[in-house]
């Protein structure tokens, strides 16, 4: 970005504005046609922008850290009723243990990667500690003989940690932890309720639980709060903030992040969830409510909506080479919200491959390239975007994918303004005209 001031400007901003034209150089002069040249707003006739991207993006996958999603179980305890996962018996033995460590080693030996981070997933991956002690032993003494830096993350429903949390977090290497909440505890337990058979006698409810935990963790390591945000609690937001900070949580230790998240179609098998989900409006003013009651070490550093928009370097791990997705039936999959959709696996890693078993995707995710797609390789907004969420062009979901053009049409002028520090114009949105170029 490059601010004009002086008398030229506005007339230099009319015609850069106005129908595409020629201007002729003499008009810009020598200092500015420098700049904005050394700001990559002019280019040699022969540069091939697109190129470029695609060069990024593709080394952005090469490069990417080695992520293993490790679904312990497919079983929970809680019956959210959004959830997109199918329940079921399917879980990891610790006599696949020895598996697990030696894809770890494969990936990491293969282009010489130098860290390795698990992420423990579900299910509700605490209802398999036996397994997640024994993969976590392993894992880390396979990094330490071969100078690996190891860590490791887990997406929790909060009700089944054990009673020595702080330290399972210090023996685990756990640097993060997520917790979801459904609004305040009467909401939560009414939307996160336990399952028949699930809930023993006397246990605290299930807001009260991941509540008490997160006062636990706050001393040992990061958390991240999530707001699974729909029209049910979505007015419950700002009260659900009183909470946190008379809580403490804010001004613990590890001070918490929140993150508020729309609950959403996020699988075929969820597509029920399109009457549920909220509005593109009314989830920025969740997202504004955050932003203006948060204090900034309690907002997401990786999100980009919450500055200027840098163009990408990193990729998901669902596109990352040496990333993958471990479900708890021992297939492969690349993205961890297609575990348990078996015809979306992309291989095998316990067990013999079954007669006429076949993983049509993986050639998919081998190839994706947004720049290639008809549509994002004539947008704009490719370069801070690349696409969006691949799964969404696997399935074809044009829903999900016209709602991304629109969140970047509705949020790129906040965004880029706030690189100047300044409020954007009131009311102001990009067009679809803007973000396709013929």
């Amino acid at each position: 970005m490059l601010r004009l001031a002086g008398p030229d400007a506005r007339r230099l901003a009319e015609r850069l504005s106005g129908p595409p034209t020629a201007i002729p150089g003499r008009e810009l002069g020598t200092t500015l046609r420098r700049r904005l040249a050394r700001g990559g707003f002019l280019l040699d006739p022969g540069v091939d922008e697109l190129a470029a991207i695609r060069e990024r993006y593709w080394q952005a996958r090469r490069q990417g850290p080695i992520v293993l999603l490790v679904t312990t179980t497919m079983d929970c305890n809680l019956g959210c009723y959004y959830c997109y996962e199918s329940r079921s018996s399917h879980a990891l033995r610790v006599t696949d243990v020895a598996q697990v460590v030696a894809l770890a080693r494969d990936r990491l030996q293969r282009h010489g990667k130098q860290s390795l981070h698990v992420d423990w997933y579900g299910g509700e991956p605490l209802m398999n500690v036996a397994f997640l002690e024994a993969a976590s032993r392993a894992l880390q003494e396979a990094c330490r003989v071969d100078g690996i830096a190891y860590s490791a993350s887990v997406i929790s429903n909060g009700t089944e940690w054990p009673d020595d949390v702080e330290a399972f977090v210090r023996r685990h290497a756990i640097r993060q932890v997520q917790i979801s909440f459904d609004g305040l505890r009467e909401r939560h337990d009414r939307t996160r309720h336990y399952r028949p058979g699930y809930r023993s006698a006397g246990a605290a409810s299930s807001f009260d639980r991941a509540a008490g935990l997160v006062d636990r963790l706050l001393y040992v390591t990061r958390v991240d709060v999530r707001y699974n945000a729909d029209p049910g609690n979505a007015a419950d937001f700002g009260a659900f903030l009183d909470f946190v900070e008379a809580r403490g949580w804010l001004d613990a230790p590890f001070p918490c992040v929140v993150l508020v998240a729309k609950v959403a179609a996020y699988s075929q098998r969820s597509l029920f969830m399109r009457r549920r989900e909220l509005g593109s409006d009314e989830f920025a003013a969740l997202e504004a409510i955050a932003r203006d009651r948060l204090p900034s070490r309690a907002q997401d550093d990786l999100d980009v909506v919450a500055g200027f928009p840098h163009p990408k370097t990193s990729v998901c791990g669902a596109l990352a080479f040496d990333s993958t997705v471990i479900g708890a039936d021992g297939l492969e999959y690349r993205c961890g919200l297609q575990v348990g959709e078996r015809h979306r696996a992309v291989g095998r890693l316990m067990g013999p491959v079954s007669a006429g078993e076949r993983f049509p995707d993986r050639e998919w995710w081998e190839t994706f390239d947004p720049t290639t797609l008809p549509t994002c390789s004539r947008c704009s907004f490719l370069p801070v975007c690349w696409g969006g969420c691949p799964k969404r062009h696997l399935e074809a979901s044009r829903p999900d994918i016209d709602a991304e053009g629109r969140f970047w049409r509705a949020n790129l002028p906040r965004m880029i303004a706030a690189g100047f520090g300044e409020p954007p114009p009131p009311g102001f949105a990009y067009t679809s005209a803007d973000q396709f170029r013929d």
